[in-house]
């Protein structure tokens, strides 16, 4: 017996293994039947005619069966960088998320990739292969480094997520720049107490600024210096309170100046503020109590 098969609407197609069957008297024989749906295929349900056909002498004999079958969207995911450009100062390491979405109920582990172009690029990735679930987006981190021989200019990173035969690409563009220098301004003030005081510092430069040292300056000339600042670093774009501390409250400062005069800080008064940073440069500012 000949097995064939014709399908009622849509581009699917059926193959049967064994495709001849020999069936004795009173007994049964098997073949599978396997349907394929072509990606472009509609979503639906879909009835196959599967037809047995044998000769019996000189007889053709045949009989018929219908099937129906129901195509379901592919289980699948989607791939994003986000953000999808990052500037990375030479030198220096920026980062940005990875994230992967369930699409059509795709459940599995999915293996991240980075194709990178020549130039001195590095990338280091979070968690990977990423566990993919139905209910929930997942992220992962991504983070891009650059030499100081970098060459400044844009690159595109090629991200690409595998899972079995199923794999999908984005493009991280990456521009590496210069550092600019360093850039701190004032942004407010405030006394905190008659020997501390914070002061909120912006950084306007595209590299985190380091404090190291401070030294506050009265109307005579008499000084108080902390050379060791355990302070915040100021990161790009940011603003940051950093408290100056002088007199009773700074055991770690030294004293420059007529002995007792400048102990602690008078509302109303102006004081001459210098902050020195890691790489020496120095910012004054002049700061009313």
């Amino acid at each position: 017996m000949s097995l064939a098969a014709q399908f009622t609407a849509g581009n699917n197609s059926v193959s049967f293994n064994p495709t001849g069957i020999s069936v004795q008297a009173g007994g049964t024989a098997t073949s599978a039947m396997t349907v394929v749906a072509a990606k472009n295929a509609s979503i639906g349900t879909y009835n196959i005619i599967v037809t047995g056909t044998s000769a019996v002498g000189r007889r053709v004999v045949s009989s018929s069966a219908m099937f129906t079958v129901m195509v379901n969207p592919l289980a699948d995911f989607g791939l994003y960088a986000y953000p999808y450009t990052i500037n990375v100062v030479a030198g220096m390491t920026n980062s940005t998320s990875i994230i992967l979405d369930s699409k059509n109920g795709f459940v599995g582990s999915v293996t991240l990739s980075a194709t990178i172009p020549f130039g001195f690029l590095g990338v280091m990735g979070g968690q990977n292969p990423v566990s993919v679930s139905a209910v929930a987006r997942t992220y992962t981190s991504l983070q891009v480094s650059a030499t100081d021989s970098t060459l400044l200019g844009r690159y595109n990173i090629t991200i690409t997520g595998a899972s079995g035969t199923v794999s999908h690409s984005c493009i991280l563009t990456v521009n590496v720049v210069d550092p600019v220098p360093e850039s701190l301004t004032l942004s407010g003030s405030s006394l905190l107490s008659s020997t501390s005081m914070t002061m909120s510092l912006r950084n306007n430069g595209n590299t985190p600024i380091t404090l190291q040292s401070y030294t506050v300056t009265d109307i005579s000339g008499d000084q108080w210096i902390l050379a060791n600042w355990t302070s915040p670093t100021v990161l790009p774009g940011t603003t940051s309170a950093a408290v100056i501390y002088i007199g009773a409250s700074c055991e770690a400062c030294t004293y420059n100046g007529i002995f007792g005069l400048f102990q602690e800080f008078v509302p109303g008064h102006t004081y001459t503020i210098t902050i020195t940073t890691k790489l020496q440069n120095q910012f004054t500012f002049n700061v009313t109590a």
